[in-house]
């Protein structure tokens, strides 16, 4: 099997759960969104296993691999910083009486520092493991 044909059946497999949770959240029925959900996980469980036997082998070099961490690190500092930066105005906009979302930014913010703890520990964890 081919990459791209084993990436549109996942594709479709996602496209159907969406459009059943879809329906189900508009019709108000908790067990067609879960019913979906669960077949999905399923279906993707079942197709990704019959797909990797089958899928052709896939060649990694290193540009591929400085590509992909160079993307990870960037979203990671984007995500990272912006959740940051709503958390802390959402504190300050509901101090200023705009809303009541302190409690949700005081979530993101710590959410953002756990983040940054986890990324400062696994550096130090491969930097010491791959001898940097």
């Amino acid at each position: 099997m081919e990459p791209d044909t084993y990436l549109k059946i996942r594709a479709a497999i996602v496209l159907l759960i969406a459009i059943l949770v879809a329906y189900g959240a508009l019709q108000d029925n908790i067990f067609i969104v879960v019913s979906a959900v669960t077949g999905g996980i399923v279906a993707l469980h079942i197709s990704g296993a019959r797909a990797r036997a089958a899928l052709t082998e896939i060649a990694h070099d290193e540009r591929t691999v400085l590509i992909r961490s160079k993307a990870a690190s960037a979203t990671l500092a984007i995500i990272t910083v912006s959740m940051a930066i709503m958390g802390l105005s959402l504190v300050f906009l509901s101090r200023q009486g705009v809303g009541n979302y302190e409690q949700i930014g005081y979530l993101l913010a710590y959410e953002a520092n756990i983040i940054l703890c986890l990324n400062a520990l696994l550096s130090y964890y491969y930097r010491n493991k791959l001898g940097g």
